[in-house]
This record gives C-alpha cells, sequence and structure tokens, in this order.
C-alpha cells in the first residue's frame, strides 16, 4: 500500500457493513449514564479516582495531585492521541521525531529516551511492553479516544504499588462500557495531510446486566512533504522527503462484563513513513517506515462491593512486534530491524476495611516474559543482531491508609520487586493529607521509584554509524521525591493549585554518544537534580463553559540536560456557543526553549480550536478541529539518531469529523 493511500468507497462500505453486522447483535440498551458535561463542578473537584492507591477515594484525600481528564474534555478539544491530551496536563510537554511521540515532565526527557518512564494502564492493565518498556502515546495507542471514559494521570513516583515505569507517574486510561455507548455509530473524519478516518461500534447492556462493546477503527494520511536543509544535495532530493510522512493503522476493541467479571480484547496496528532520514539511513527513500503492532488480553475478576475484604484478580497477556525498514545509505539494500515481545501475568489483591480508620491494600503480581526477541538483518539469511531471551519480574506490595483524626490522614505504602538478573529492590511511599479548612487541603508526599534496563537498552547491538553498543550491566535507575501542595477553593465553583517539588534521579540512564565512535550506548549517568514550581487555577460556570489554566517552573542541577524547557504555561477554555448545542474550546501552550544536542530549541506558543455541533441533523454529531491556529513554525529537538539539530512540526491542520448513530 503506498503513502498516498486513501479510505475509499470500499473501505467505507465494509464500516459500514460491520457496522449493521454488530447493530443486528445489539440488544435493546438501557439509558446511558449522566454525562460528566451535566455534573456540577463541586463534585469533580472531589470526583473519586482509583489510580493513585488501587481503590476508590476522592481525589482531595488520594496521595497525589492527581489530573482527571474526561471524555467531555477529550470531545470539546478534539484531540486526535494521548499525545495531545498529555499536551495539556499540568507539568507535561511532548516532542515529536515525526515518527513517535516522546512524554516529558518536571525537566526531564532524554534524547533516546522511550516513554519508559511513564506507565501506561488501560482499566488498570500494563500497555508498557516488554521489549522496549514504552508507552504508546501517538497512532500506535491501541485505543481510539472517543472510547475514552476518563483519563487519571498520577505525577511522581508511583513504584511503591506499581513497580518498575512507575517512575514520574502513572496514566490510567478508563474505558467506556457497552451500556455507556448504547447503540451503533459510524464516525467519519478528513483532514489536512490527505487525512481519513473510519470508526464503527456497537454498544449494548443485555436484559441481565451483561455489557458489552465492539468498536474497529482505521485511518490513513499522505502527511506532507518535508524540507530538510541538513540534506539539501542534487542527490538528496534538494532536502525534501517527498510522500514519506505516511501513516496508517487498525484498531480494534471488545470488551464484555458482567458481574464479578470483565473481559477485554484490544489490538492494534500502525506503519509509519518515516521522512526524516534517522539512523543513517538514504534520505527520501520510500521504503523507509516503522510498524508497530501489540496485543492486550486483559481480565479481571472482583468480588462484591461492600463487604469488609473485597478480593481481585487480574489475568493477562500481550504480544508486541516491531519492524523497521531503513535502506543503508546507498540505497543498495534495506536494513530490517525487528522486535518481539510475548508475555503473560497474573495480579492478586485484597483491599480491607475491617479495622477502623484503616483501607489496607496488600497485593503480589507476576509477569513472565515468555519472549523477549531481538533482530537486525539486509536479508533473511545475514543476521548483524539475533538475541532472544526470557525474563520474570516478581512484585509484592502492602499499603494503607489512615485517617488521624477527622481532618488528617496517612497514606504508608511499601512493595518489593524482583527483576531477572537484577537485585531485589524496596519502593516506599507516604504521604499526609490534612484539611486546614474545609475548603483548603494540605498535601505531603515523599517516595521513591525505580525503572529496571529494558532488553533494548542492554542487549541492542548494531556496528556503524546509527549503531548501538550493548551495556548487559546496566543499572537501575531510582529517583527520590518530595512535594508539598496547597489545594483551596475560595468557591464552590473554583479551584486553585499551588505544588513545590523536588526530584533527585541516581544512574539515569541515558544514551550517550563519544567522539570517534559511530555507535550509541546506554549508561547510568551521575546524579541529577530537579526542583521546581506549578500552579493550576480552574473555573466552570453554571452554563457550562470551562477553564483550566497551569505554570510550571522546574529547574535541573545539571547543565548537560537537553529537552528541559524551565518553563510551561497552558490553558484551556471551553464554552457553550449561543443557546443551541453548538460548544467550542480553545487551548493555548507556551514550551520554553530546550538545549537540544546541538544547539538550542527556541520556545514557542501554540493554539488549538475545535468547535462541536450535537445535534447537526437527528442523531448526528459534527466537529471542525483547527490544530496550530495560527501557524506557528516551531521544532523539538533532534536525537542523536538524526542529523537534524531540531526537527520541524506541522503548521496549520484542519480536521472534520461526522458520526451518525443509529
Amino acid at each position: 500500500m503506498t503513502a498516498s493511500s486513501r479510505i475509499g468507497p470500499s473501505d467505507l462500505l465494509r464500516a459500514h457493513v460491520l457496522a449493521l453486522a454488530l447493530g443486528t447483535l445489539a440488544a435493546p440498551a438501557m439509558a446511558a449514564p449522566q454525562d460528566l458535561t451535566a455534573v456540577p463542578f463541586e463534585q469533580l473537584l472531589t470526583m473519586e479516582v482509583y489510580s493513585a492507591s488501587k481503590f476508590v477515594q476522592q481525589a482531595n484525600q488520594a496521595p497525589a495531585m492527581v489530573t482527571v481528564i474526561s471524555a467531555a474534555d477529550i470531545r470539546d478539544h478534539g484531540w486526535r492521541t494521548l499525545a495531545e491530551v498529555a499536551r495539556s496536563v499540568r507539568g507535561l510537554y511532548v516532542s515529536n521525531d515525526r515518527n513517535y511521540s516522546y512524554l516529558g515532565e518536571r525537566g526531564f526527557l532524554r534524547p533516546g529516551d522511550f516513554n519508559t518512564r511513564f506507565l501506561l494502564l488501560v482499566d488498570g492493565n500494563r500497555v508498557n511492553d516488554s521489549i522496549y518498556d514504552q508507552a504508546p502515546l501517538g497512532g500506535e495507542f491501541p485505543l481510539d479516544l472517543d472510547l475514552i471514559e476518563r483519563i487519571e494521570f498520577v505525577p511522581g513516583p508511583g513504584s511503591s504499588i506499581y513497580g518498575s515505569n512507575a517512575f514520574f507517574g502513572v496514566i490510567n486510561v478508563i474505558t467506556r462500557q457497552g451500556g455507556d455507548l448504547a447503540g451503533r455509530r459510524v464516525l467519519l473524519e478528513a483532514g489536512s495531510g490527505g487525512a481519513r478516518k473510519a470508526s464503527v461500534r456497537a454498544g449494548w447492556r443485555s436484559a441481565g446486566g451483561t455489557e458489552f462493546l465492539l468498536a474497529a477503527s482505521s485511518r490513513r494520511s499522505a502527511g506532507e512533504d518535508l524540507y530538510y536543509p541538513e540534506y539539501d544535495t542534487p542527490d538528496q532530493h534538494h532536502g525534501v522527503a517527498s510522500g514519506i510522512d505516511y501513516e496508517r493503522g487498525q484498531r480494534l476493541l471488545a470488551s464484555i462484563a458482567g458481574g464479578p467479571l470483565s473481559v477485554t480484547l484490544m489490538h492494534a496496528s500502525r506503519t509509519k513513513g518515516v521522512p526524516t532520514g534517522s539512523y543513517a539511513q538514504r534520505f527520501n527513500d520510500p521504503r523507509s517506515r516503522t510498524v508497530d503492532r501489540e496485543t492486550l488480553v486483559n481480565a479481571l475478576w472482583r468480588s462484591s462491593a461492600g463487604a469488609k475484604e473485597q478480593l481481585s484478580a487480574r489475568m493477562f497477556s500481550g504480544l508486541y512486534d516491531f519492524l523497521g525498514d531503513y535502506p543503508d545509505g546507498d540505497g543498495l539494500f534495506v536494513n530490517h530491524d525487528a522486535s518481539h515481545a510475548r508475555w503473560w501475568g497474573a495480579e492478586l489483591s485484597v483491599i480491607s476495611t475491617r479495622l477502623a480508620g484503616h483501607t489496607l491494600l496488600a497485593g503480589l503480581d507476576y509477569q513472565r516474559d515468555a519472549r523477549l526477541a531481538q533482530r537486525n538483518f539486509d536479508d533473511p539469511g545475514a543476521y548483524n543482531l539475533y538475541d532472544r531471551r526470557q525474563a520474570r519480574r516478581v512484585g509484592l506490595y502492602v499499603q494503607d491508609e489512615l485517617a488521624v483524626g477527622a481532618a488528617t490522614r496517612l497514606n504508608l505504602g511499601l512493595r518489593y520487586d524482583r527483576n531477572s538478573g537484577l537485585p531485589g529492590i524496596v519502593s516506599p511511599r507516604a504521604a499526609l493529607i490534612h484539611a486546614l479548612t474545609a475548603d483548603t487541603t494540605f498535601k505531603a508526599i515523599y517516595g521513591t521509584a525505580f525503572r529496571a534496563p529494558n532488553a533494548f537498552e542492554r542487549f541492542y547491538h548494531f556496528a556503524g554509524e546509527g549503531g548501538q553498543l550493548p551495556n548487559p550491566g546496566l543499572a537501575r535507575e531510582t529517583i527520590d521525591s518530595a512535594e508539598l501542595a496547597l489545594v483551596h477553593r475560595p468557591g464552590e465553583n473554583t479551584r486553585l493549585t499551588a505544588t513545590a517539588f523536588r526530584n533527585v534521579v541516581d544512574g539515569l540512564i541515558t544514551q550517550r554518544a563519544y567522539a570517534g565512535i559511530p555507535e550509541t550506548r546506554f549508561e547510568n549517568a551521575a546524579r541529577v537534580r530537579a526542583r521546581g514550581i506549578e500552579f493550576e487555577y480552574e473555573r466552570r460556570w453554571q452554563r457550562g463553559a470551562a477553564m483550566r489554566a497551569s505554570y510550571s517552573y522546574s529547574r535541573t542541577g545539571d547543565g548537560q540536560l537537553v529537552n528541559a524547557p524551565a518553563h510551561l504555561a497552558k490553558l484551556n477554555l471551553a464554552a457553550p456557543l449561543g443557546a443551541g448545542s453548538c460548544r467550542g474550546a480553545l487551548e493555548v501552550q507556551y514550551v520554553g526553549e530546550r538545549q537540544g544536542l546541538a544547539g538550542t530549541t527556541p520556545g514557542y506558543v501554540l493554539a488549538n480550536a475545535n468547535i462541536v455541533h450535537a445535534r447537526l441533523f437527528p442523531n448526528t454529531e459534527a466537529s471542525l478541529g483547527i490544530y496550530n491556529l495560527f501557524g506557528r513554525r516551531y521544532a523539538d529537538p533532534g536525537a542523536a539518531e538524526h542529523r537534524q539539530a531540531a526537527i520541524a512540526q506541522d503548521g496549520r491542520r484542519l480536521l472534520a469529523r461526522i458520526s451518525h448513530a443509529f
């Protein structure tokens, strides 16, 4: 399939037929629950969250400053990827190398990072693969955003209950149930750069209360022709990458939930053209691409709520396949880089409220990495690398949330982890939550976390320009974090948050390049300190308007730390337009200048706008999104595999959506 492929009549016909097939299975559904857009703001401020402690609690009592992004927020702003959602969150920023999106927080995003310092969950199930430990944020994320009920971001170390990768934070994506999405819906999208998407879904709740959901989508984009002056020679197409910025992908979700048991299957595949000439490959070669495929199965059983002890058991399995096709510098052959991961595991936990004033949590989780295979070859018989391994990890955790008087809570957590080839490690967390007044809460949070080096960092080996040397002796990186936070509600529709933090990272795993050596290597760097402050202001108005604004400042003690903006500022607005069913949203983001590997990347201001008409026709919703509203030119720092010091990002882009329920 070519880079310029688009969704044609046959694709739409298949989508329509699939929707009809799903609809014939759907039983009459019960009424959907109340939309979050109708929830009073004072309820949103005390919304219950799960991800901070692995049990439901009010956000103002959680041992972290949890950010909740609702389905209504996603709909209002027209966000297309998880990376775009993350850009709106206090303290987070994103870099994109026109292949993948990478997430940073509070001044940490090293070149070569693969989102390994964030643990990504879907309904509590780990999504990070077991080769790269990567949290997928772009088109490779295995879920369409319109199937999300809410996203909980828990900043700070979370290893005390989650183990490895919960280093800077935990992102838990909570999906919608079949009864929430009662009926059938078809959605079509078209936009700049030849973007096309078709999706169908059907959800229903049976007479016995069992909920079913089936959803599928397909998307394609031709992308843009891109100019890179670093390649501006006659034999390199004068620096223009033509027709190589394409992307195409598919997603599938199937879930069933009834009584104490729920089962979910997710699958996603994505193919992305690579226009930047990374890894010393031939520039402007249409054979350059990466392919990601991931399949996840999650089965969860929970005992009935209300008992003094609540038991839960989870079984999961996953597979991840990667293929990178990189034409050599002369274009004589294509180098193939491939990895294959297969894993399965289980988790058992119990929550007890038998002791007055205590909420006790204890659990055990285990993961078996049955296959960790990395290959690199120029043709099927000429291997440069063939590395195949197995691994396992096991964790035991306990946590106690105790009430100390009417206004004070103390949350204490401890976890022991053992990963293959590494000594055991203990991760503690302690949080004091004190209500100074009915409208003001103070939080003091301390914790440590770790990230175990992954198979790619330790064992990948490819000699030559753009290659990498192995480091089997690579050690864990650890973080020691302290945070003070004050949350004040001056009125029932307003919330103010102020946070001060300090992070100390030991053994930071960093991709390093050396003069005279063409390969890079992952190594443990010296101690790095960072400190900073964050402010956030939130308000809602009676007619449904909403505002969220934040400012973050961070400073690292290591002057060599790159891609670390000192200043981040964000503004999100959403409001009804007139008295009808239209809503408009605007977001403005400022990212300060960042030091790159080869110079400074200037800061930028980016604005996006979205308009949603909920009832364009009966049962029909339409929206128009304008991204990079003012057409600003901006770039993200390049990594060691790029010749470019900075990677230019998209200009103004339009995206129109229309969906119909039947």
